[in-house]
């Protein structure tokens, strides 16, 4: 589980249990909320859904989120994690599976004669479209390019409510 322990944020005391404090960590770890619930409380007996609904109620619970959030915060920034690092992490792997930049590999050559072994490193080019398009649908997404449903009628605002109600004097 991660090092974080103390329950403290930066608007006050953060009041969870030990069980809850190990789910949250758990969930920050693991990354799945049924999971960390299972491993956290007695749900031996529980059905799958039951386990389900509870941890997603967990997740709705404001101290549980705030402490999520802060644990999120605190990994992100002891694994020194920013939106820049991943979009310039994007941009190579897109460059390199696209064949625009080389990649070493190192080959070993042995000599059981001699008795010793050699390397040899081979710049190669390399072409990977299933790779190149997921970092290029990654950026494209991160840029806000594609979205599964938009309404240009309303922009993106619910409609309103309308009723119409009709009175007249015919029978």
């Amino acid at each position: 589980m991660s090092d974080v322990k103390e329950k403290s944020t930066s608007k006050g005391v953060v009041k969870l249990t030990p069980k809850q404090e190990k789910f949250c960590q758990l969930y920050i770890e693991l990354g799945n909320a049924s999971e960390a619930y299972r491993q956290s409380y007695n749900a031996e007996n529980m059905k799958t859904e039951t386990i389900n609904t509870r941890a997603k109620e967990m997740l709705k619970k404001g101290p549980i989120k705030v402490r999520i959030n802060e644990l999120q915060e605190y990994h992100l920034k002891r694994h020194s994690v920013t939106v820049d690092n991943i979009i310039a992490d994007l941009q190579e792997l897109r460059d390199i599976c696209m064949g625009r930049k080389s990649v070493v590999m190192t080959d070993t050559i042995k000599n059981a004669q001699e008795g010793k072994i050699d390397t040899v490193n081979n710049q190669m080019f390399v072409f990977e479209p299933t790779s190149a398009n997921k970092a290029l649908e990654l950026l494209g997404k991160h840029l806000g390019m594609f979205k599964d449903k938009l309404d240009v009628t309303t922009g993106d605002k619910p409609l309103p409510t309308v009723i119409n109600v009709t009175f007249s004097d015919e029978p």
